[in-house]
């Protein structure tokens, strides 16, 4: 996990690169009179007719102004142009045209112009009940420090930190840039500390390990820095003590297509189809090429892990290199989207619509359907836990959906037996009490939004070390991948 919190959106994009530098500022067509007072009226209902002739949105003026003069209370021009907005994209029936807005919004603009925070340059994760010091970001004042991955991160500006608040580190971390930022360490059986300067992070959508033979890179979306972040990680692979490669894309919802098509463009040789590109007017074949790739090439074949939430800019990054016979792909089919949508902007709100759909380079529109793995693998029971429905407190004798939802997770984390039965009994305060001991959290057998996150997070931790799809890639022969 990384200095900044995580987004944890399931929204799927794929999004164009029309949105740069400055995004085009649309006529605001809903503001426009209709008569001067100086007109007559007979002029005046000769001119409301041509435009109603003319003008499609005539009749929205109409309601516009009728609002803004007749509505019981006053209501802003801005909430009313935003609901004509918000209507035309909802009339579409396209889920993925939308009016953008908070969290949606911020997230599309990390995708399209990249994110950056003041922080020292590690990514951190939970390990054996511990945070620890995952990876270091190239460049970055933790590089240049005594730090290394593994350490363990005992407390933040002298404030302990626990993997049962693990969501609270970050933010302790993370500062303004050229602030002092003090992380007690301990390695083996010493503690230490280091004092950082706080310097501006980019934020990277891409990790790279290594286990066994293999190098793993894993890509969480694809923005405008993924396809920078995998030609430097795919350079520094020593492919003698690790040919094996393994590109995780996983819950991995999609984003900016140029991303997916230079990171495509490396692995594939010149002139070859990464994807077809079809708007209403004409089909373009899109073609790896030196000035896609920059010409840079690997002549490794991965392994991609895809899953049911693998979708748009993912999905075409992984069709391109599986169709072309560049890699084969392991774990569920894919979430299927087809459609590439572009950013507007007016002068109050963005939006997103879709302007075109992609087909593989086989010319297959996956919509609704996705792709199929080349190696198909079950998805871990662990994946398939429900949520909580609410944070209500769950103690003894309630009874209840929630409560079958925590059986399951102690059922799934080793704490009891398979018992769900609904009704928090003995045997389920005793488990809650023997998870809570083990998490460091205070002991008492009853179970708050707390002890919620302690299980979500101990699944996940888990949900790692139990991939099937990651275990079916390690056992691959890499002879298994020639053509």
């Amino acid at each position: 996990m990384a200095e900044v919190e995580p987004n944890n959106s399931h929204q799927n994009k794929e999004i164009s690169n029309n949105k740069k530098k400055h995004l085009p500022k649309y006529v605001q067509f809903l503001l426009t009179g209709i008569a001067g007072a100086a007109i007559g009226a007979g002029l005046t209902f000769g001119i409301m007719e041509v435009k109603e002739l003319k003008s499609p949105f005539y009749q929205v003026e109409k309601v516009y102004e009728q609002l803004q003069g007749s509505y019981y209370k006053k209501v802003s021009p801005q909430t009313l142009r935003q609901g004509a907005i918000n209507g035309m994209l909802n009339s579409l029936n396209d889920p993925f045209s939308e009016g953008l807005s908070g969290a949606n919004q911020e997230q599309v603009n990390n995708i399209l112009e990249g994110s950056s925070f003041g922080g020292v340059g590690i990514q951190m994760a939970v390990r054996n009940n511990k945070v620890v010091v995952d990876s270091i970001v190239a460049d970055s004042p933790a590089s240049k420090s005594t730090i290394k991955p593994g350490d363990e991160i005992v407390a933040v500006n002298n404030k302990k930190v626990s993997a049962a608040q693990f969501s609270k580190v970050a933010p302790l971390v993370r500062g303004k840039i050229g602030t002092k930022v003090t992380l007690k360490l301990r390695r083996a059986n010493s503690t230490f500390n280091v004092t950082l300067k706080r310097a501006k992070i980019s934020q990277s959508s891409l990790t790279k390990r290594t286990e066994g033979n293999a190098t793993i890179i894993t890509i969480t979306q694809f923005d405008v820095n993924t396809a920078k972040d995998l030609k430097s990680a795919l350079k520094s692979i020593d492919t003698k003590k690790y040919p094996k490669l393994i590109i995780d894309l996983q819950d991995n919802p999609g984003g900016a297509m140029d991303a997916a098509l230079k990171s495509a463009s490396y692995f594939l040789p010149n002139n070859k189809i990464i994807m077809q590109y079809q708007d209403r007017k004409q089909k373009e074949v899109i073609r790896s090429d030196k000035k896609l790739s920059g010409g840079f090439h690997t002549s490794l074949k991965p392994i991609i892990l895809i899953n049911a939430n693998t979708a748009s800019a993912s999905e075409i990054f992984t069709a391109a290199l599986v169709q072309n016979h560049r890699a084969v792909s392991v774990g569920q089919t894919s979430y299927g989207k087809g459609t590439v949508q572009e950013v507007g902007q007016t002068q109050d709100s963005e939006y997103k619509y879709t302007i075109a759909k992609w087909l593989t380079p086989n010319g297959t529109w996956i919509n609704q359907k996705g792709l199929k793995p080349t190696y198909p693998v079950p998805e871990s029971s662990l994946a398939k836990l429900p949520q909580f429905q609410s944070m209500s407190i769950l103690k003894k004798s309630m009874t209840g959906v929630d409560v079958a939802t925590l059986q399951q997770y102690l059922t799934a984390l080793g704490y009891m037996p398979k018992h769900v039965t609904g009704v928090f009994d003995d045997e389920t305060k005793n488990a809650v009490i023997e998870f809570q001991k083990a998490h460091g959290l205070t002991a008492d057998g009853i179970v708050n939004g707390q002890v919620q996150a302690q299980l979500y997070l101990a699944v996940a931790q888990k949900l790692q070390d139990d991939n099937p799809a990651l275990k079916k890639a390690m056992s691959l022969n890499l002879k298994e991948m020639e053509d």
